[in-house]
């Protein structure tokens, strides 16, 4: 026949990248919407990749022109044959070696139907007919003793006749909604292996590079995901392949993760929601395991009507997730990506760590710049993963802190919070304009959301290199705050313009200049900082960083890289009750929004620091009767001698590191 044909003339290595190329781009039916003409005219062919879970086809047709003398001479045996409209379709099954071609026939009156023959006097033209065809007719008449691998659509034995088919559909099968899957196995890219469906219903297929799933259901999910399950046999200490790909060829979540490890790991990635079907392509390791679940706990806190000092404390303690939505390329004007710092796309999984080491609270840092325009307009899917990653947060049941943050910051391409331009002229009214546009957009889409959503309206803004007070001129000191003043106040009047309940009740935490504790002082003192007025009464915090000494705290200082930390020499402990309790004494809710200690081989010290830092934080919030809370700021990196690092979870495969472990306790003793 003319398929068979057709078909038989591809290489076998030819058929191996059709039937891939089928799993990833089929959607749509072939061979529907189109005429049709003469015996065996081909329709389509459809891969059991894309029809498993089905249970018939359904192919709705007409006939607009019947062959005239009712005969026609058969291709294979070259015998003249009555037209019997009952062989008006022919479904041929193959299998994976693409042999077999077993038929099945069928016409107006149905499936396999020999006696009466029908002829054109028993039809009408123009008349639609549908026949349904079960999957399982199909497959059952091959007889060759492998698996049914695909299925071809031909015209049957009708002469010269024409026929349009209208539609081509899959009858459903009771594929179950919402219902975890589990695949397990031995399979190793280059290698290849077996791979079974041990739990709920899909396709399965691999090759030597790719595993390919489909025909599965996530519909009802809220959070559709996937953890892999891989086997390091050796550090490859490289960037590896790590990828889920959606049917469409999209990829789940870009990253190529450098990886150091020997040992069974996880990889867990978010699929877009209703998903049926993926490829899996992960290197240099052995892939055990692909379970598709829903992560969602239902846990977000419920909690209104509470003043700020109450929400800062069940902030404490917290842990601030940096580098992740904040990250941003320094190409051009910077480009905002997730993972550009190195760590994955964050998901509930990461939360769920969180949660786990004993935080209450954790700071989601982000940037927007190519993400926003002039007039403050938010890209609306980079508005829509945001939302995401917040509800992944408070799912958990984690309060959650967003701001925004390296759209001012200090060497930040593109930067645009600028507070060195001279309040009131047209240019810094623009940066206004922007910012309040923005959190109005921002409190707008978060306006149901209750208190445990808290908004933080920027980072560490300040005139550059200007980091103390001794560099700023009496001019730039009073400009600067006269700018941070009024974009402070713009981002309270925007959050409570929304007019919604929850907005009104909304905690608002905002900064000093840099967060710097003795240049925040100096602007009270001065009278030229004070916190913005507000139409709700206690629901403001004020928020500070704590990197003191720097040369201890952050990494390759050019005043001196200290690896040791003086508990009670002249920035021992001491100094920080001091500095924070003489901010605490102004009676605002203190939001001590970083702190960390970088990794220089050195985590006996970190742990010291850390411990001790949070100790002084509940000793000020004692003698001065003020709210303090803390947020740990991790930056990803891990390591005890990764110099510059502060990641105490590997985000990678979300779980704590020993280093980690040591640094979480000495942090959660200050809050037992």
């Amino acid at each position: 026949m003319k398929t068979k044909k057709f078909l038989s003339l591809l290489a076998s290595a030819a058929m191996t990248v059709f039937a891939l190329t089928s799993v990833i781009s089929a959607s749509a039916l072939e061979g529907e919407g189109q005429t049709y003409e003469g015996n065996a005219d081909f329709i389509g062919s459809y891969l059991t990749s894309q029809y498993f879970g089905n249970t018939a086809f359904e192919v709705t047709f007409r006939y607009e022109y019947f062959d005239p003398d009712g005969t026609y001479q058969d291709e294979e045996t070259g015998e003249l044959k009555t037209i019997d409209y009952n062989d008006t379709f022919q479904f041929l099954v193959f299998d994976q070696l693409w042999q077999g071609w077993d038929k099945t026939i069928a016409g107006p009156q149905g499936v396999d139907v020999s006696q009466p023959p029908l002829t054109a006097d028993d039809l009408s033209l123009g008349m639609y007919y549908t026949v349904t065809v079960d999957i399982a007719t199909i497959e059952s008449k091959l007889s060759t003793g492998f698996d049914p691998f695909g299925i071809n659509l031909q015209l049957g034995g009708v002469g010269d006749t024409v026929v349009y088919v209208d539609t081509i559909r899959y009858a459903p099968g009771d594929v179950k909604e919402g219902e975890e899957l589990l695949v397990v196995g031995n399979w190793e890219k280059g290698q290849g292996g077996t791979m079974e469906v041990v739990n709920g219903s899909a396709y399965l297929l691999t090759d030597v590079n790719t595993i390919f799933l489909t025909n599965f259901s996530t519909k009802g999910f809220v959070n559709p995901t996937v953890d892999v399950t891989v086997t390091y046999e050796k550090a490859p200490n490289k960037g590896v392949q790590a990828d889920i790909d959606t049917l469409d060829g999209q990829r789940v979540s870009p990253y190529t993760p450098v990886v150091d490890v020997t040992g069974t790991y996880t990889y867990t990635k978010e699929l877009p929601l209703d998903i049926t079907g993926f490829s899996a392509t992960f290197g240099d390791c052995i892939v055990h395991e692909i379970h598709v679940y829903d992560n969602h706990e239902g846990n977000a806190p419920r909690v209104s009507g509470k003043k700020a000092s109450t929400i800062n404390k069940n902030l404490q303690p917290g842990y601030t997730l940096g580098n992740a939505l904040d990250a941003v390329t320094q190409y051009g004007n910077g480009i905002v990506s997730e993972t550009a710092y190195g760590n994955p796309q964050v998901t509930e999984k990461t939360f769920q760590v969180i949660k786990s080491m004993g935080f209450k609270s954790v700071k989601i840092p982000i940037t927007y710049l190519n993400k926003v325009n002039e007039n403050g307009d938010i890209d609306d899917d980079y508005l829509d993963r945001i939302q995401n990653v917040v509800d992944r947060a408070l799912d958990t049941g984690l309060y959650v802190v967003i701001n925004i943050h390296n759209d001012g910051g200090e060497g930040v391409r593109g930067k645009w919070i600028d507070i060195s331009l001279q309040n009131g002229s047209a240019k810094f009214n623009a940066v206004v304009n922007k910012f309040s546009n923005m959190w109005s957009e921002i409190a707008t889409r978060f306006k149901d959301y209750n208190q445990a959503l808290v908004f933080e309206d920027m980072n560490e803004v300040m005139i550059s290199r200007a980091y103390d007070r001794e560099d700023l001129t009496d001019a730039q000191f009073n400009n600067a705050y006269a700018n941070i003043t009024e974009l402070n106040q713009s981002f309270v009047n925007a959050v409570r313009g929304t007019g919604d309940d929850a907005n009104d009740d909304r905690c608002l935490i905002v900064p000093g200049y840099n967060d710097n504790i003795d240049i925040t002082v100096d602007g009270f003192e001065d009278g030229v900082f004070n916190m913005p007025k507000d139409t709700s009464t206690d629901r403001q915090m004020l928020s500070v960083h704590y990197y003191t000494p720097s040369n201890f705290t952050l990494p390759d200082q050019s005043s001196g890289n200290e690896t040791v930390w003086d508990m009670y020499g002249e920035y021992g402990i001491g100094h920080m009750v001091q500095q924070i309790g003489k901010i605490a004494e102004y009676g605002i809710p203190l939001y001590l929004g970083e702190y960390s200690a970088a990794f220089k081989d050195n985590i006996p010290e970190v742990v010291k620091y850390v411990g001790a830092l949070n100790a002084a934080a509940r000793f000020a919030e004692e003698i001065t009767g003020t709210s303090v809370s803390t947020a740990y700021w991790d930056n990803g990196v891990i390591g005890v001698d990764s110099n510059g690092g502060t990641g105490i979870i590997n985000r990678i495969f979300n779980i704590v590191t020993p280093s980690g472990s040591t640094i979480d306790e000495a942090i959660l003793n200050n809050f037992s």
